[in-house]
């Protein structure tokens, strides 16, 4: 690389962050459209492990709990929309400014996007699930702020190591000159 920047490399940064934040916004601006995407998804498959017969109303899951009708709604702060912005983000710049190819960036997007879809849905069935074993008002205060916490927090740790691993290679960069290990001192020598 001769160091000289020319305008495809201007080009290329700003459509890598461009398409990065247009998406980020999108995902956004449409949070709602997501969540009940989410909610139907919750409902099918909350429904197939035999937790609840289940339903979607928008971007709520309904189900029966005690001969009554009972649920939650999948608001902004509950929706995988605001956590898939930083993965999004993160490889839009990474590819804009030349230290990633564009399917390293895609193929860690999709890897991220699918598994904070899947740790969601994980959270939002553990919510159905915690509501009928404690009932509704117990369940659902443990499992939205303690289990659904707990979840999300080690699948968030969980996707950001992988994430980043495979957006980057899962290769350390060696300074000039650094020769690993054989650097280091024996206890005779010091």
């Amino acid at each position: 690389m001769t160091g000289r920047t020319t305008g495809g490399t201007w080009l290329r940064t700003g459509l890598g962050i461009l398409t990065g934040l247009a998406v980020s916004v999108l995902m956004l601006w449409r949070w709602h459209d997501v969540a009940s995407v989410e909610a139907w998804l919750n409902a099918q498959l909350v429904a197939a492990f035999g937790l609840a017969d289940a339903c979607s109303i928008g971007s709520a899951v309904v189900f029966r709990l005690d001969q009554r009708l009972v649920g939650f709604g999948v608001t902004a702060g509950c929706s995988v929309a605001l956590l898939l912005v930083p993965p999004l983000l993160m490889a839009a710049f990474f590819l804009g400014i030349r230290r990633v190819t564009w399917s390293r960036a895609l193929v860690s997007s999709a890897i991220a996007v699918v598994l904070l879809v899947l740790v969601n849905q994980i959270r939002l069935a553990a919510v159905v699930g915690s509501m009928r074993l404690w009932g509704f008002q117990t369940g659902y205060e443990r499992s939205h702020v303690l289990i659904g916490s707990a979840i999300t927090t080690g699948g968030l740790i969980v996707i950001g190591v992988l994430f980043v691993v495979v957006l980057t290679g899962g290769r350390r960069r060696r300074r000039p000159g650094h020769r690993g290990g054989a650097g280091r001192r024996s206890l005779r020598a010091a």
